[in-house]
């Protein structure tokens, strides 16, 4: 087999005026995927936590991006850091908790201790060494650029990509209304869960601003819901999403999915609620507030999804084999029944039990199956083609049903998939 190349990378998406396709090679094979770890998660900013999980100084996180481990800490004098989680003596693991407080993470191989910042505390019977032996280079291996927006921290191994904020670009507004929810609170994160699927990880990001599949997909969901007087499920944003919803991808990549319909509400007294909505209208005035209260989730290139309560990070795992791990997101100095609310939502819905994931991953798992199998080269995402809102600043917007914003990833992934390495 012929080795790709950036040329053929970028022929794998194909425009024209009136379809849009994606060759299937682009979902299955480790050429590609291990191409992606290089050209997209290795260039980009990748999140890597909130930054309430990482509070304290001396508190960590293990996280990835892409395939690489990585350890995020705070550090005593208060900054963030994200380093390799691989010791430069011989490479072993060096933090194997998922999270914790600790002053020093401690190699379990040969006892080589580090910073929460990465610097190298120790080497244990440092006088076998010979007295040239460099140390200065033997940290934990630093990522070289760590932001955060909104508490959202990011992470890149390429020291020269744009700053954040611009990189953010067309989302970074879906991101302030998001935060706004808070009502001049923050958020917390809570305990994650985590499921997987064996398929391209690629399904999931498609999927989360899709929304011409619910109604087909999860119907059997919704109508058993409405059985339930007072279910976490709004009875009519599947209707408002229908009729009023809308979808945006932009040049940077991102997208999002707008109900056209308020946050849903079920379990929480309509008293609490209108205490809640009327905080953010004195505080947003009604138009606002009605921003605001609006049900939408949207993907942040490459990999993380934020819906209304709730943060989902998809983690590539191979070409045929993704995580996902999800964090309800909780409002301090809120109610305790919008946070309860929250968390009820988050585990009925996308759950490891919920209604709705088992649904979507049994479609992954089923169209990966497919494209091994071979037989076909295309997939295409021509609905709302030529029939989108392009803005000046190169935002399109499409109804509901329109695959805009994934048309939007693949146009970005054709772009870093097809530049110089």
């Amino acid at each position: 087999m012929e080795t790709p190349t950036p040329t053929s990378f970028a022929t794998m998406v194909d425009e024209q005026a009136a379809e849009f396709r994606v060759q299937t090679a682009a979902y299955r094979g480790p050429t590609v995927f291990e191409a992606e770890m290089d050209r997209i998660f290795y260039k980009s900013w990748v999140y890597l936590c909130h930054e309430s999980e990482v509070e304290k100084p001396g508190d960590f996180k293990s996280t990835q991006i892409g395939t690489r481990p990585v350890i995020v800490a705070r550090d005593r004098d208060g900054q963030i850091h994200a380093s390799l989680n691989a010791c430069p003596h011989r490479g072993a693991t060096v933090c194997r908790e998922e999270k914790g407080n600790t002053r020093a993470f401690v190699c379990p191989y040969h006892g080589w201790s580090f910073r929460p910042s990465g610097a190298l505390i120790g080497i244990p019977d440092e006088a076998r060494y010979a007295e040239g032996f460099c140390k200065t280079d033997k940290n934990l291996k630093a990522v070289p650029r760590v932001a955060s927006y909104g508490g959202l921290v990011f992470g890149s191994f390429n020291a020269e990509v744009v700053d954040l904020e611009t990189w953010l670009g067309g989302v970074k507004k879906h991101i302030d209304i998001w935060l706004k929810r808070a009502s001049g609170s923050r958020y917390r994160v809570a305990t994650s869960h985590k499921y997987g699927y064996d398929g391209n990880w690629k399904f999931q990001t498609e999927n989360i601003y899709d929304g011409y599949h619910p109604g087909f997909v999860h119907g059997s969901a919704f109508r058993t819901v409405k059985k339930f007087e007072g279910s976490f499920v709004n009875r009519e944003l599947n209707t408002a999403v229908r009729q009023q919803g809308f979808t945006r991808g932009y040049p940077e990549g991102h997208g999002t999915l707008e109900a056209g319909a308020p946050l849903e509400s079920g379990g929480i007294d309509a008293q609490v609620l209108a205490d809640y909505e009327g905080q953010l209208r004195e505080r947003y005035g009604e138009e606002g507030a009605a921003e605001v209260l609006t049900n939408r989730q949207f993907l942040v290139f490459p990999n993380l999804a934020i819906f209304d309560f709730n943060i989902r990070v998809i983690q590539p795992v191979s070409h045929d084999r993704t995580e996902v791990i999800s964090y309800p997101v909780l409002i301090e100095d809120a109610h305790e029944q919008i946070n309860s609310n929250h968390m009820l939502d988050a585990q009925t819905r996308v759950g490891t039990a919920g209604i709705l994931s088992a649904d979507d991953i049994d479609v992954f798992a089923g169209g990966q199956n497919a494209l091994k199998a071979g037989g076909f080269d295309w997939i295409t995402l021509s609905r709302g083609l030529a029939k989108e809102e392009i803005k000046d600043d190169g935002e399109r917007v499409g109804v509901y049903s329109d695959e805009t914003p994934q048309r939007a990833f693949w146009r970005r992934w054709k772009a870093m998939m097809g530049a110089a390495a």
